[in-house]
């Protein structure tokens, strides 16, 4: 049996292409080749020039996005119950998670956080996975021809399987148990707590900026009306012109810190720090370049400063 931590070697495969390619079109984009820059590229931000026809070949629509939360809620709800039964109940771990785990995380793989940090981090990432779901199926409104990679598509299933393998990989009976194997209450630390306010700031103001960007372009009754892009106003978008990444980052800020010490998950976070980054950037430069009258104050992502 393999004794690797695929799940960190996986998301370092897919960080260091971020931040290589990312750089490489913030600064010398005119110098990449079509293929490099419609790969990476897509929504608002798609190339506009003439296409490589068998990246064009390669997309599906960005709607596309709707089928990580059918699929992150239905797995992050099943992982959710095998742990409740475990930590709550006393079950024991079921074999096929063990060789998944033992496969994905390796067969020395250690708990490194108590058992309820581990199950309140993987409720909080379940409800966000619902909040997701709901948004994207009922509130959020795509532009029938905007498209995405398939590359971006394989990813987002990529990364919710990682971050669900994640927190339970270095979870107390899911690993070598260095931790109690049922639910404390004296376990709860500060960071606990700390983790848990940071995360629902996070992921309330991601609901609402997600209302406002779908609100430009629905009337007062919610009929959709138009499908333009128009500069977004209120709560966060009066900071940044990316609220919604920048709670993202919040979010997953709170979760590491409810799971320190648990270092697969670092690999997560550097995941969601590098992408929310370079889509921020992306976004912010259209926008500049877009709209003449584009409030000057605005940050890409981080208030008052970047």
């Amino acid at each position: 049996m393999f004794d690797y931590n695929f799940i960190k070697i996986g998301y370092s495969l897919i960080i260091a292409p971020i931040i290589i390619f990312g750089l490489l079109l913030n600064l010398f984009e005119k110098y990449l080749p079509t293929a490099v820059i419609q790969t990476i590229r897509y929504g608002k931000f798609a190339y506009k020039g003439e296409k490589d026809q068998f990246i064009t070949k390669l997309e599906v629509p960005k709607e596309y996005f709707k089928h990580f939360y059918v699929f992150s809620t239905a797995y992050s709800s099943l992982v959710l119950i095998v742990m409740i039964n475990i930590y709550v109940f006393g079950a024991s771990v079921p074999l096929g998670f063990v060789q998944l785990l033992d496969f994905t995380v390796g067969v020395s793989r250690q708990s490194t956080v108590s058992a309820f940090s581990s199950l309140l981090a993987l409720f909080l990432l379940t409800v966000q996975c619902y909040r997701r779901l709901y948004e994207t199926y009922t509130i959020q409104v795509f532009a029938s021809h905007s498209k995405i990679n398939v590359f971006h598509y394989v990813v987002g299933f990529a990364h919710y399987a990682g971050a669900i393998g994640a927190i339970i990989g270095e979870a107390p009976e899911f690993a070598q148990t260095n931790h109690k194997s049922y639910l404390d209450l004296n376990d709860i630390r500060l960071l606990d707590v700390i983790g848990l306010i940071v995360f629902l700031w996070g992921w309330t103001h991601q609901y609402i900026s997600n209302i406002i960007l779908a609100n430009l372009r629905k009337d007062h009754r919610g009929a959709v009306i138009t499908h333009e892009h128009k500069i977004p106003s209120g709560d966060l978008f009066e900071l940044v012109s990316n609220p919604h990444l920048l709670t993202e980052i919040v979010m997953y800020a709170g979760l590491t810190l409810i799971l320190l010490g648990n270092t697969t998950w670092y690999y997560v976070m550097a995941w969601i720090i590098a992408n929310q980054v370079e889509v921020a950037l992306l976004n912010h430069w259209w926008y500049k370049q877009t709209f003449k009258d584009y409030p000057k104050e605005r940050k890409a992502i981080i208030p008052y400063i970047y």
